[in-house]
């Protein structure tokens, strides 16, 4: 009798283990009615915790809360061994190309609704097709406003802002929120293009090397003309400055420095030939 008893505890302690499952942190559980006339999803989802069901009757699926984040790239090192960079064209329909990082989160209370529309709880493939195939198609809408040479430069960050609002608003139904979406690295354009906007940049830093050296020339220039302007006022005060009296002053105070050098002595000159000749006195 009491192995009778044992053995029938054994079978009904499994049986409520195996009508129960556990649900853990960072995640969140929808209930599955498989008969009656409620059978479908219940509208509300199953919280942390220990939760009830009846197998056969009915099934609990998980789903991920925590911030899930994927990268598509065209490396095969990073994400998925495939080329998986987004390509987009450009508003003259130039092809060009991105690896791009998103960070997304579903919300507990439209975890029903996300169950409804995929029938499936694989994040990982919902975030390889679906909401890749939403972000490609919202970079492609956002880019073709824009021209290479703003996508290439200051509108880089605009067409990225305009894609994450588009991802947002299309995956709001389904309590999908992109908390960030950015670039890896730099944009992809073809190869043409990048060697024109390389000759370009290249002719712009010339042209700006160019215009310094003119305005360099050009600060010399007044330099020199201001010194020589200055040197050529100088000399019109200077010449204004001298006057017969001033020259006539001038000659009497080197003569008035002649005499005061002569030591009263004249010199002894032996005329009647060639070349005179200074007698000494001594």
């Amino acid at each position: 009798m009491r192995k009778k008893l044992g053995l029938l505890a054994v079978v009904f302690a499994a049986g409520v283990l195996s009508a129960c499952t556990i649900i853990p942190p960072g995640k969140v559980g929808i209930k599955i009615d498989n008969v009656g006339s409620e059978r479908g999803v219940q509208n509300y989802t199953l919280s942390t915790g220990l939760v009830f069901y009846m197998p056969g009757l009915s099934s609990v699926v998980e789903y991920p809360t925590s911030v899930q984040t994927a990268i598509w790239t065209a490396s095969p090192h990073e994400g998925r061994a495939v080329n998986e960079e987004i390509v987009f064209n450009t508003k003259e329909g130039n092809s060009i190309s991105a690896d791009i990082s998103i960070s997304y989160q579903l919300h507990a209370d439209k975890v029903p609704a996300f169950y409804v529309k995929f029938r499936s709880d694989n994040i990982r493939t919902f975030t390889d097709t679906f909401l890749r195939n939403t972000v490609r198609d919202a970079f492609v809408a956002s880019a073709a406003n824009y021209t290479i040479d703003g996508i290439m430069g200051k509108d880089k960050e605009k067409v990225l802002g305009d894609a994450r609002v588009s991802v947002n608003k299309s995956l709001a139904d389904i309590g999908v929120e992109v908390i960030q979406l950015g670039y890896v690295g730099g944009i992809r354009p073809p190869e043409s293009v990048a060697n024109a906007i390389n000759a370009k940049m290249a002719a712009a830093q010339d042209a700006m090397k160019v215009e310094n050296q003119v305005a360099s020339a050009k600060a010399e220039g007044e330099k020199l003309k201001a010194h020589a302007d200055g040197e050529a006022y100088a000399n019109r005060i200077v010449a204004a400055s001298i006057t017969p009296q001033l020259i006539e002053w001038e000659r009497l105070k080197i003569k008035t420095a002649e005499i005061a050098k002569w030591d009263g002595k004249v010199p002894n000159v032996m005329a009647g030939t060639t070349n005179p000749l200074i007698l000494s006195d001594k």
